[in-house]
């Protein structure tokens, strides 16, 4: 009888352990690797009524619980693994700003500045 209050209990520690951590931000791959949170992430995703192509992208909190909501859609490849015990972030893209200017003969243009600016 001993055995089976043991097994009962190990088994209850192994299935706690797989949850996210508390306080830490997961992207949906990460999460799929964490446990079973495929249907907590559709759920998420539904109630928040961000992009399912993109759930994979998608930047989740971790509660107490283990429950997660949905804190931002990184867009496409855009969600990183913050690596263990980190939080995972989404990149920035950015955008680069040419100014032209033609040059006096013909039709072509060459560049005069440019300037980078992250876009979240």
């Amino acid at each position: 009888m001993k055995f089976a209050t043991i097994i009962v209990l190990a088994s209850a520690a192994y299935a706690t352990a797989h949850n996210c951590s508390r306080g830490l931000s997961y992207c949906g791959r990460s999460l799929l690797h964490v446990g079973n949170y495929a249907n907590q992430i559709e759920a998420a995703i539904e109630k928040a009524h961000t992009d399912h192509a993109h759930l994979l992208d998608t930047l989740f909190y971790c509660f107490e619980d283990g429950n997660i909501q949905v804190i931002k859609d990184c867009g496409s490849g855009r969600c990183a693994d913050g690596g263990a015990k980190n939080s995972d972030i989404c990149l920035a893209s950015s955008r680069i700003h040419l100014v032209l200017e033609k040059e006096a003969a013909g039709e072509s243009f060459s560049v005069k500045g440019q300037w980078e600016e992250e876009v979240w």
